[in-house]
């Protein structure tokens, strides 16, 4: 249930609509592989988010006409970073296999270390955005590398367990003695070094407003809470729209 990845999905890429990108296999062990796509900004940038999607989404199910600000990512390209998009080792292209947390935290360091060894990037110049089940990788690596230039959570959970009891049905089971992925934010969140930005939906019941400022509240100076006046957990992109990428352009812009 942590992870259920589509098996049916329309292909597509960028370039269905008209933005540049390379299509990328970065190597997570001697035979995994994660299917990536790396996203330039329109205007020359050393910064470069790196994209950890929900837990119902492949990268070909973010392609729109407005590139996915109906779904998933937020078109930070346009304004102020490349992008580097991640599929988890069992989603897309990727290597299959059945994600778990321990698989996702290897497909995200395995990311961060192509950015800073491939591509070159300065780990200052890195900021982790994770959206939904993506907050756990994101949040991850940002209590990791302390020399990271920030972290976004966009609907975020405090752990998955906290986050099943907002599904009415699934309280008659024991979630915290059956879940084996935890992705515990909140336990890390202390941990995470570098300036935060989180946003959630007023009205998001999944991962409900309390979940993000828990978080807000633990975590350390520089810290920005923005919260999205009447979006669900499925749609903080859509009616967040370019409020939203304006929020998170300007948190970015306060980066060192």
């Amino acid at each position: 249930m942590t992870f259920p990845a589509p098996t049916q999905y329309a292909k597509a890429t960028p370039s269905d609509v008209g933005i540049s990108f390379e299509d990328l296999h970065i190597p997570v062990n001697g035979s995994d592989q994660i299917h990536c796509w790396w996203i330039p900004a329109n205007s020359a940038s050393d910064r470069v988010v790196l994209v950890f999607h929900g837990n119902g989404y492949v990268l070909d199910q973010g392609i729109s006409q407005k590139f996915a600000i109906d779904i998933e990512f937020i078109p930070l390209h346009r304004v102020v970073a490349n992008l580097l998009l991640v599929d988890y080792r069992g989603y897309g292209s990727s290597s299959p296999g059945v994600p778990n947390e321990k698989r996702v935290f290897e497909d995200a360091r395995a990311a961060f270390a192509y950015l800073r060894t491939q591509r070159k990037v300065e780990s200052r110049n890195i900021v982790l955005l994770g959206r939904s089940i993506g907050t756990g990788p994101a949040t991850q690596l940002a209590a990791e590398h302390p020399d990271a230039g920030g972290l976004i959570l966009i609907s975020p959970f405090t752990s998955v367990p906290d986050a099943a009891k907002a599904i009415s049905y699934l309280n008659a089971f024991p979630i915290r003695l059956l879940s084996h992925n935890r992705f515990d934010n909140l336990s890390k969140i202390a941990s995470v070094r570098i300036p935060v930005f989180i946003a959630v939906g007023t009205v998001d019941d999944l991962t409900p407003p309390a979940m993000a400022q828990a978080l807000f509240q633990k975590a350390n100076e520089p810290k920005r809470l923005y919260l999205v006046p009447g979006a669900g957990h499925n749609s903080v992109i859509s009616v967040g729209g370019e409020t939203l990428l304006d929020q998170i352009s300007a948190f970015l812009e306060t980066l060192r």
